[in-house]
């Protein structure tokens, strides 16, 4: 079974796919402990386009954090669903206030942060 799942997934071996899944570990516990000042990563957000002003608030907070954002797209899945990633590279603490502002917003249906370190 184990097996199967790791082709499934891509992995060529075991080895590969244990390296994988600890540095992945390795770099959420850093996110977590701020154990790095500085990385990269992504937040996602999935937000309902009918909330009234919700891209202009998104739009405001983002300008605010201008330092770490290095790009964002945005687009529409459907009538009623955005989806907006914000690719970021900077201080963590941060990055961590810049989600924390946006998670706030009334028609945040989802948000998640993925962090890299760079070290």
């Amino acid at each position: 079974m184990w097996v199967f799942e790791m082709t499934k997934t891509g992995f060529s071996d075991r080895s590969k796919a244990i390296q994988t899944a600890l540095h992945s570990f390795i770099v959420q516990y850093e996110w977590q402990k701020n154990d790095v000042q500085n990385g990269a990563g992504t937040i996602n957000l999935l937000y309902d386009n009918h909330i009234f002003d919700q891209d202009t608030l998104s739009t405001q907070i983002q300008h605010k954090y201008s330092g770490i954002i290095s790009a964002s797209t945005h687009i529409y899945l459907d009538a009623d669903n955005c989806l907006e990633t914000i690719i970021l590279k900077g201080e963590i603490k941060k990055m961590k206030k810049l989600a924390k502002s946006l998670s706030k917003n009334y028609g945040i249906k989802s948000i998640r942060v993925n962090f890299v370190s760079l070290v």
